[in-house]
């Protein structure tokens, strides 16, 4: 039997916590992984007030397979970078996935997908959530 998959754009309370809560369900088991500080990482994926999006734009998404969230991206616009370097370039950060080619290449066709839809020719990454921040 094969797996269902399904990429979902982010948009309501209940999905918010199940993009935040996945990394820590994904690296539970690993002694040598330090958790951000959840507070900082809703405000990075502009899920609560941070001036980097007073010029920028964040789309989050989930990807569940057989019904259960198994990875996360985020596609982002940084407008300054764009007009400062003269591009079109988007994106992609808090990518986060279970050991799963599939999943990775949904969730990576996905932000793609929206960061064409917003007129970007080209992605850059990962960038959590710019060059100016974590990479």
């Amino acid at each position: 039997m094969s797996s269902k998959y399904e990429v979902v754009q982010v948009e309501d309370r209940r999905q918010r916590r199940a993009f935040m809560d996945f990394i820590w369900k994904l690296h539970k088991n690993d002694p040598n992984w330090v958790p951000p500080i959840r507070m900082n990482q809703e405000e990075l994926v502009n899920f609560r007030r941070h001036p980097f999006y007073e010029n920028a734009k964040c789309r989050t998404f989930i990807l569940r397979k057989d019904g259960e969230v198994a990875g996360r991206i985020a596609a982002i616009i940084n407008n300054g970078h764009n007009k400062r370097f003269g591009e079109k370039r988007g994106f992609f950060g808090f990518f986060d996935c279970i050991d799963d080619q599939q999943a990775a290449n949904l969730l990576f066709m996905e932000a793609c997908r929206y960061l064409k839809s917003e007129g970007m020719d080209d992605v850059r990454g990962p960038c959590n959530p710019s060059l100016n921040y974590e990479i």
